[in-house]
């Protein structure tokens, strides 16, 4: 019963001991200029599209007029390419680009 016991108590000190999550690699932030947008409810669809990626920390978007707008994107570099960023906001429907 001891010896049970013991090999249940080590079972139950190494899960505790493993780390949970693995660490989160540098954080970068980029803006993306981004087209087609309409209205003030465009930004929320983009918004929605950009924090679907697995990495994207914080995301902020704002429609400027006459059909531009932009994206403030900051995301773990370890998980997301800025190529990532552009997919996303193009397949829902608005084309991006890194703003120089």
């Amino acid at each position: 019963m001891n010896k049970i016991f013991f090999i249940l108590l080590l079972a139950v000190a190494g899960t505790l001991l493993m780390p949970t999550a693995t660490l989160a690699g540098e954080l970068k932030t980029v803006t993306l200029s981004v087209d087609k947008m309409t209205c003030n409810l465009c930004p929320v669809t983009v918004k929605k599209a950009l924090r679907k990626i697995d990495g994207v920390r914080e995301v902020n978007a704002k429609y400027e007029g006459d059909g531009m707008g932009w994206a403030t994107v900051t995301y773990d570099a370890a998980k997301v390419k800025t190529d990532d960023l552009t997919v996303a906001t193009e397949q829902a429907g608005y084309p991006s680009r890194l703003k120089q």
